[in-house]
């Protein structure tokens, strides 16, 4: 069956939730502000910014998530209204403004840089092409140069995609807080997005 590449944004919502489940199974280790399950789906229902994730269906089925942005903007907000809705005022503010440090963060430089914000596929569906399908879009886009990500280094089947893809590492963040969370180091890697000139 042939995959297609949409915005988050024109799913139906059993769709939705089919892409925050993907979100959470490739980073819920990291969303660690909350052991309610129920209130994180809610709320990442509602953050996931619909025009800057992109999914990869299979028929209906959602197989993958990507999330981009650029120098201007990240595309997860943790918008304190709605934290503060589901969380309280006191917590829902704490976690506003912790989670926004690190997602609303400039994670690029220059104003033709793209950055793979997040990329998860469904585990029933990995080596078949969802996450190269999702990495073509981004850089089939059209107003960028080079595309930059971030892996951890013990994320060894993430790291050989990327170099797969043509992504070369070029600044490792040996002494990330991140490490004691098991996950290893933060790897920058980086690709120049290369297109056919036109005739």
């Amino acid at each position: 069956m042939e995959k297609t590449i949409v915005p988050y944004g024109s799913l139906r919502e059993k769709q939705k939730a089919e892409a925050v489940e993907l979100f959470l199974v490739g980073f819920g280790r990291f969303m660690s502000f909350s052991r309610d399950e129920a209130l994180k789906r809610k709320l990442f229902l509602e953050i996931l910014d619909p025009d800057w994730f992109f999914c990869c269906l299979e028929g209906e089925k959602v197989l993958g998530l990507m999330g981009l942005g650029t120098r201007e903007k990240r595309p997860i907000c943790f918008r304190p209204e709605l934290c503060r809705e589901l969380f309280g005022a006191r917590k829902g503010t704490l976690i506003s403004k912790q989670m926004n440090a690190v997602f609303q963060s400039r994670a690029v430089s220059g104003e033709r840089d793209l950055y793979l914000d997040t990329l998860v596929t469904d585990p029933n569906a990995r080596n078949k092409g969802v996450g190269t399908a999702l990495l073509e879009k981004a850089c089939a886009l059209g107003d960028f140069d080079t595309i930059y990500t971030e892996v951890f280094s013990k994320n060894e089947n993430a790291i050989r995609f990327y170099e797969g893809s043509g992504f070369t590492a070029v600044k490792k963040e040996r002494f990330s807080v991140l490490r004691l969370q098991g996950a290893g180091y933060p790897i920058k890697m980086k690709k120049e997005i290369v297109r056919e000139a036109s005739l």
